[in-house]
């Protein structure tokens, strides 16, 4: 297979990065840096990496993030090394995939190993380097790359006693002997042109019965670690050198020495000199040319310098941490809650809290307050746009509520009737969802009146539901019922007035009503009046076509898909579902993000893993700001976002934007069109007025793709935009530049 030679752009960002708008049909991630556990420095930048997040700094903090995007191939990074003779940073991943990075500009992916078909765990272990030879340890042996020709040059694989498989957990070579080490000791063979070393004869044991880490050629010995301790290898004798039985984060030599990297030092050997660097806790380190460490400790924050004057930490701007429950899904903001629930909705202790995202302030975690204080276990969101506020709630201690960047109050059992559950003494919200009418409901999960209401001026009212009190989530129609999810159905709620409970209506939606499962794990409302629901065995819609409360009925809609006819979204497990601009349905899967169109006829656009940037096909849930149409998808590994090409609009014209503008020559992507009337009529004319294009809006948005009606592309000039809203009662005009 040929290797894969990219190059790629890199921008430069301040310490405090912040993202700005992304074009439409782009992705962008939304990576935590926080909690590195790798860094390397090589002639220009230390490189870092969290379990997904990639980035460069300058020695003077000036920092790039490094995306899948850019060229990067693999996932998780497993293994960062740089060869200083080839001017080569050796990324190796989780997955087996390798990528070489050139003069820090240039990405070369060697594939063999990746694409090789293999079952179990194809991570690279180490990596050590042989003048231009790259020694990688895996759990399948130990490759030989050649950094000049960018291949797999050898493998060693059924190396072991008897020719069996082997796990190579590190190596080195030493004058003309090469050493492995693996779960049973360290094994070596002459390292020669003539000898065959996938012969398993050729190996024998120097050390043997414990297991073996970190092998590190220096001066005339071998240093690893083995029983948490670091031990020296030399002329067929094995002896202890640090007896502190404390983990080894990294062993390593450069010009200055050899440095052996411990909770609590860095101990370096430069000639029969020892000198030793007090350091905390510790989890990887490097050593930039000015002879400065810098390390990370697993728990943040990002990368350390260790300057003589004070340590120095860099990270680029993202959420504190991958863990992902709930998003709002309007707004100005996304509100993310890093979850609380086990699998029987019980508490999962998780206190990696909340992120906000602005696309002014970029992103903000777990807002300082007193307020703030034993917060944890956050589930469920709600953006209430009477007065423009973020709730967040917990499983735990009540509800946070957020306005901008500040948390402004809480509601707990001593401002509100949200009552503690007597088994744990915690206060569980099961969700919180607005109505037109500008209420608040809050499911106070567990309680004997288990859905609350909340009305603009502070009033607060109680339901019950005939002793039901496991309500799991909370949504709201066109006609302002409430759907609840409950086990083995959905209960559907109209309360009439407030304060006369003689007028309550409630039905209960099982699988005799057309319910595909009683596992239900999201339900979403459009503005057509349809309710959409998610289960573990695929969508249910109410389309209204029954009285919901004499005699409910769900259905199932059949599409034509690919040339084959099936019900839409199959058996897909739908944990979430939004709503965009356009009324289009999104549906986060365990098989990726799906587009549907507005009526749910047909399936616009499937995106997986391995034809976009989601992070994962596991997706857990979705968000979006209003404004921008932009698409937040949460996913077990952490967020990325989409820029739709619809967004939320009202019925009237705003002024009207194009972007970009002036369209630059020989541009290629999509022209925006904002500040539109919800799905008005869209036409753009020369300057002679000749039509060039017509389209309707998505909600508030239209896009162009640079080309007239008949497929050619126009010439440089002025262009005007005109738009007409749905009941011709209101026109717009804009206008831009083109540049063919």
């Amino acid at each position: 297979m040929k290797n894969v030679i990219l190059s790629f752009s890199i921008f430069f960002i301040s310490i405090c990065f912040g993202q700005n708008g992304i074009a439409t049909g782009k992705w962008r991630t939304h990576y935590t840096y926080k909690d590195a556990v790798f860094c390397e420095a090589t002639n220009n930048y230390v490189y870092a990496s969290t379990d997904q997040g990639f980035w460069r700094t300058t020695n003077t903090g000036e920092m790039t993030k490094l995306l899948r995007t850019d060229g990067f191939h693999g996932g998780e990074i497993s293994q960062l090394c740089f060869n200083q003779a080839t001017n080569t940073l050796f990324i190796g991943y989780l997955d087996g995939s390798i990528d070489l990075l050139i003069n820090d500009n240039k990405i070369v992916n060697i594939p063999g190993f990746f694409s090789k078909f293999l079952q179990g765990d194809k991570r690279i272990n180490h990596v050590t380097f042989n003048n231009r030879d790259a020694l990688v340890s895996t759990n399948f042996g130990l490759l030989i790359v050649d950094l000049d020709k960018k291949e797999i040059k050898d493998s060693y694989t059924s190396i072991g006693t008897g020719g069996v498989a082997i796990r190579v957990l590190s190596s080195c070579i030493k004058k003309d002997s090469i050493y492995i080490s693996t779960v049973d000791g360290i094994l070596a063979a002459e390292y020669s042109k003539t000898v065959n070393l996938n012969d398993y004869n050729q190996w024998h044991y120097v050390y043997s019965g414990v297991e073996c880490y970190q092998l590190t050629s220096f001066a005339d010995s071998i240093f690893f670690e083995s029983e948490f301790q670091v031990k020296t290898y030399s002329k067929g004798k094995t002896t202890s050198f640090d007896t502190n039985r404390v983990n080894t984060a990294r062993i390593f030599s450069n010009q200055f020495g050899l440095h052996i990297v411990r909770k609590g030092k860095i101990t370096t050997l430069n000639g029969n000199a020892i000198t030793y660097e007090n350091i905390n806790l510790v989890v990887g380190a490097t050593q930039f040319k000015d002879g400065i460490y810098w390390f990370c400790t697993g728990i943040g924050p990002g990368v350390i310098k260790k300057d003589p004057v004070m340590d120095y930490s860099f990270m680029p701007n993202g959420p504190s941490n991958t863990s992902i429950f709930k998003m709002t899904k309007d707004g100005d903001q996304i509100l993310c809650t890093g979850g609380g629930l086990s699998n029987t909705f019980g508490n999962a202790y998780n206190n990696s809290g909340f992120y906000i995202y602005n696309q002014e302030r970029s992103w903000k975690s777990n807002l300082t307050s007193p307020l703030n204080s034993n917060m944890y276990d956050f589930t469920f969101v709600c953006h209430r746009k009477a007065n423009n506020t973020y709730f967040a709630a917990t499983h735990t201690n009540g509800i946070l509520i957020i306005k901008g960047d500040e948390i402004i109050g809480k509601w707990d059992e001593t401002n509100t009737p949200l009552e503690r559950n007597p088994g744990d003494n915690f206060i569980k919200i099961g969700g919180i969802a607005e109505d037109s009418k500008k209420n608040l409901w809050i499911v106070n999960y567990g309680a004997a009146n288990p859905l609350l209401c909340v009305t603009p001026s502070g009033k607060w009212y109680k339901f019950e539901f005939n002793g039901t009190t496991d309500i799991k989530g909370v949504s709201v129609d066109a006609s302002n019922r409430k759907w609840l999810i409950v086990n083995n159905g959905i209960i559907v709620f109209d309360e009439g007035k407030l304060d006369n409970t003689a007028d309550d209506k409630s039905a209960f939606i099982s699988q005799n009503n057309g319910l595909i499962s009683g596992d239900i794990l999201s339900i979403e409302c459009d503005k057509n009046g349809y309710v959409w629901i998610g289960t573990i065995q695929g969508l249910n819609i109410y389309t209204g076509s029954s009285n919901i409360f004499m005699n409910p009925k769900l259905d199932r809609f059949i599409v034509e898909q690919d040339g084959s006819t099936g019900y839409l979204m199959g058996e897909e497990t739908i944990k979430d579902i939004l709503v965009d601009g356009g009324n289009r349905k999104w549906f986060a899967t365990t098989n990726g993000l799906f587009l549907v169109d507005e009526y749910g006829q047909k399936v616009l656009k499937h995106y997986t893993y391995e034809n976009s940037p989601l992070l994962s096909n596991s997706l857990i849930c979705l968000g979006q700001i209003d404004e921008s149409g932009e698409i937040f998808v949460g996913t077990n590994k952490g967020i990325v976002s989409y820029r739709n090409d619809a967004n939320a609009a009202s019925e009237s014209f705003g002024e009207i934007l194009v972007y970009p503008n002036p369209v630059p020559p020989k541009y290629n992507g999509q022209i925006t069109i904002e500040g539109l009337a919800n799905n008005a009529e869209i036409r753009i004319a020369d300057a002679q007025g000749k039509l060039i294009y017509q389209t309707k809006a998505n909600g508030g948005k239209a896009i162009w793709n640079g080309y007239r009606l008949d497929g050619s592309r126009p010439n440089s000039g002025v262009f005007f935009v005109f738009g007409i809203n749905q009941d011709g009662s209101e026109t717009a005009m804009g206008k831009f530049i083109f540049i063919q």
